[in-house]
């Protein structure tokens, strides 16, 4: 029996070696490559947005401030730069009562003032007493006839600090006197006014304490 024509063996094994060598050499060339670019892949890179920021805005109003003023009370309320002014606060008594405001003596104008109304008649004497809780270091005034009593009017102011005559004066219509009086430690302080007239003039004069203050 008569066999074809084969391929020789060394012609069937150079196909794989043919391979091989392709692969190495494909290897070989990528191996080059990659020492070229600094034997390192390129990797592709990814650009992440950066991620959104959020802003928390605060408004602010404008702000107001308070203006508190302390509730007055007693005799506080009534001082003015260290002095309490007599025509802010009533008397603890009086004969037969205190007009307290405005006075004109002797041509000048006191705005805060005590009158004691006398005559000769039915209101010989009138006078104001207060409280000074021994608060108090002085008493200031301008005293005098009120210049709407009638002419020949003459009457006599007097003080008393805790009962012992502190001031007199007797001062006719036109006439005017500054006083200062040391009150230091007293508790009570009065004020007088008497008649001084023999004429009976009118059934109304006025005795005027003008602007009369305690001081500390």
């Amino acid at each position: 029996m008569t066999e074809g024509p084969t391929t020789p063996l060394r012609n069937r094994s150079r196909a794989p070696r043919i391979a091989v060598v392709a692969t190495m050499a494909a290897m070989t060339a990528l191996a080059a490559s990659a020492c070229a670019s600094g034997g390192s892949s390129t990797v592709p890179s990814t650009t992440v947005p950066p991620a959104a920021t959020s802003t928390a805005v605060t408004a602010t109003g404008p702000s107001s401030t308070a203006s508190t003023s302390p509730a007055a009370s007693g005799p506080l309320a009534s001082t003015v730069a260290g002095a309490l002014y007599l025509s802010s606060n009533d008397p603890l008594s009086s004969a037969y009562g205190a007009e307290n405001g405005a006075a004109t003596v002797n041509g000048r104008n006191y705005a805060r003032s005590v009158s004691l109304r006398t005559d000769r008649g039915s209101i010989p004497t009138n006078d104001a007493e207060y409280n000074l809780e021994r608060a108090w270091q002085t008493l200031n005034a301008t005293i005098g006839v009120r210049d709407d009593s009638p002419v020949g009017t003459a009457l006599t102011f007097e003080a008393f600090v805790d009962g012992r005559p502190a001031f007199t004066q007797t001062l006719p219509l036109g006439q005017s006197q500054d006083l200062s009086l040391d009150v230091r430690g007293a508790l009570r302080l009065k004020i007088v006014v008497t008649y001084a007239t023999t004429a009976d003039t009118a059934s109304y004069c006025y005795g005027v304490w003008g602007d009369a203050r305690l001081g500390a």
